[in-house]
């Protein structure tokens, strides 16, 4: 379980973080999250799909790593085994919160990270107590990313709205292995993206929402990359 602080120089003084070329925490995920900002690069790699929160009901972009659930097939203990690296993965152990009735946003580490210790890797802080200019590039690096994700909720909103995402469950039967299915995904649903009246599909292109949405049906096509590297497992 995660365990979230603000960081300081009096908390992590001494404290470091290990460089992490595996993304070691996505090893059991078969999806990642992924912005809008990043579509594109993504959609050449991975299939862009989105998923509900059971809770909360929020639907999220993700891009499926692997086809089976705590499997990711892109990851290898000694480095990233794809040419995309979604743009989430690379801030972890680091994240941003904002107390609730206050408009100041923390940067905050995941303590309970295998990364944070005090002994190997990059210091939070030099020997006056400074930060390092690492970590304040890396504190900038996570608000961009909350400000793309409140963009990518925006999008999302849009498609939901236009009633363009659909159920989709892939049913798969790779060779040598049992048929399995992988559900609660939605995609774009493209015939009622063919059916949008001009008016609707105008307000798409206005709002550039049209570069987004092509990109996802275009990374269906990466759904037969994961089966070949399934296969050959």
């Amino acid at each position: 379980m995660a365990s979230i602080k603000a960081i300081n120089n009096s908390a992590h003084g001494n404290v470091k973080v290990k460089s992490n070329p595996s993304f070691i925490q996505s090893k059991t995920k078969h999806f990642a999250p992924v912005v809008v900002q990043e579509f594109i690069s993504a959609s050449k790699e991975f299939p862009i799909v989105f998923i509900k929160d059971a809770e909360t009901g929020r639907f999220n972009a993700v891009v499926l790593l692997g086809l089976k659930p705590q499997e990711n097939l892109f990851f290898d203990e000694k480095s990233w085994q794809g040419s995309y690296i979604p743009e989430a993965l690379t801030l972890y152990p680091f994240v941003i919160h904002q107390a609730e009735g206050s408009d100041k946003a923390l940067l905050c580490v995941d303590e309970d990270s295998a990364l944070v210790n005090e002994t190997i890797g990059d210091a939070f802080f030099d020997e006056k107590g400074v930060q390092k200019e690492w970590l304040t590039a890396k504190g900038e690096a996570v608000v961009d990313y909350v400000n793309k994700s409140g963009v990518t909720q925006n999008f999302i909103q849009l498609l939901l709205a236009k009633e363009l995402l659909a159920p989709q469950t892939l049913s798969l039967n790779l060779a040598g292995q049992e048929e399995y299915t992988l559900d609660g995904l939605y995609v774009i649903n493209e015939q009622k993206l063919n059916d949008l009246s001009d008016s609707e599909f105008s307000e798409l292109r206005k709002t550039n929402a049209l570069p987004a949405i092509y990109a996802i049906l275009m990374s269906m096509q990466c759904i037969k990359k994961l089966i070949d590297r399934q296969s050959s497992k």
